[in-house]
């Protein structure tokens, strides 16, 4: 099993779309790692911090 996630895996994983993850991650409710600059810029996210994040949304991971 994959430890870290890209966003549209991340999303599947926490049951939410790709949008959501974008706006946990902009309002730092999700920590993920930035790669590349603007618009076009990816995120990678640990598998432990989507399970912290679904775990304070009340959701079972």
């Amino acid at each position: 099993m994959k430890e870290i996630l890209n966003r549209k895996e991340a999303a599947k994983a926490a049951g939410v779309c790709p949008r959501t993850i974008l706006r946990a991650i902009q309002a730092r409710q999700l920590d993920a790692v930035k790669l590349g600059e603007g618009k076009t810029c990816s995120y990678i996210i640990s598998r432990s911090a989507i399970a912290e994040y679904t775990q304070r949304r009340g959701r079972k991971y």
